[in-house]
């Protein structure tokens, strides 16, 4: 019923792996350099450095999955993933929009926070409000362009406006979530236990929006993508599907327990260790969706799309 990727295909997928932990990196390190860095300059440096390593992972995965896919059309193997003649008729059809669209917008999260972690550098006191305003307004600039361009990229594009529009908050929803969990992670090995615990609790909160939203759009997506139930159990693209619906409720479990049970004992304990193994686990789910995600968009697609 699983269908196996070809080389070519296989290559593609990895590509979109990182491309999808490239934008998770410049959402996710974002909102905690926004919300979660309390103005120090470490954990802020910290998440300037993530979004900056996130975007050029994104920018190659991007540009490599380019010069696959002229290889692929191609068929002379390696070398030919550098046929200017194909790529150039390439970069003439929606996949060199795609392409450009997601350069852009890696290359504009890049050279924002590289000019903005100098800036950093160079500052003797916290960052003024303006050094924020103008990060997270062009990292939302980039990661707009990034969540819109799988609006026109392979089985998305063809289904209605709103599952269009779904896919895109659902993009946004699940690199907000997914990418701060790294941030996060690492601020478990704090010793302030009182603000991390904090920090913790409105992450929580904010989450529960991020929650919702990744849902909504998801079932709306859903409901464009599958004709019938059958198609849940009877087809390779549905069967994946529950499979993602698993690895997500397991995921959304893990995050339940952080914020009921071990956030609100973090100040009666000596370390975050529990919290920390935690948001490992969450962190594993999170890779497995997103590698099931890639193999989805990749190597099968949903009947008659």
């Amino acid at each position: 019923m699983f269908i196996l990727p070809t080389a070519w295909e296989l290559a593609s997928l990895v590509c979109k792996l990182f491309l999808y932990l490239g934008a998770a990196s410049i959402a996710g390190g974002s909102l905690c350099a926004w919300q979660f860095s309390a103005g120090q300059r470490q954990t802020l440096s910290a998440n300037l450095g993530y979004i900056v390593f996130g975007a050029l992972l994104g920018f190659q995965s991007v540009l490599l999955n380019f010069l696959i896919q002229v290889g692929l059309i191609n068929d002379h193997g390696v070398a030919g993933m550098f046929d200017w003649d194909m790529a150039s008729l390439l970069l003439g059809t929606t996949l060199g929009d795609v392409t450009f669209v997601r350069l852009a917008g890696f290359v504009l999260a890049l050279i924002t926070n590289c000019l903005m972690l100098r800036k950093l550098n160079q500052l003797t006191q916290a960052p003024a409000q303006v050094f924020y305003r103008i990060l997270i307004s062009s990292n939302f600039l980039a990661l707009l362009m990034l969540a819109f361009s799988f609006r026109v990229a392979g089985h998305i594009s063809v289904v209605n406006l709103t599952a269009q529009i779904a896919v895109v908050l659902h993009i946004l929803a699940f690199t907000v979530w997914i990418g701060c969990l790294l941030p996060l992670m690492l601020l478990t090995q704090s010793a302030d236990m009182a603000s991390l615990k904090h920090t913790m609790k409105r992450f929580g909160d904010n989450a529960v929006v991020v929650l919702a939203v990744l849902v909504i759009a998801g079932v709306l997506m859903l409901l464009q993508l599958i004709a019938s139930p059958n198609e849940m159990i009877t087809s390779a693209y549905g069967l994946s599907l529950l499979v993602k619906f698993l690895l997500v409720a397991a995921m959304l479990g893990v995050a339940a327990i952080n914020k009921l049970f071990l956030v609100p004992r973090i100040i009666s304990q000596t370390d975050a260790g529990k919290l920390r193994t935690s948001i490992r686990y969450e962190m594993l789910l999170a890779a497995l969706i997103l590698m099931l995600t890639a193999y989805l968009s990749t190597v099968i697609g949903p009947s008659g799309h």
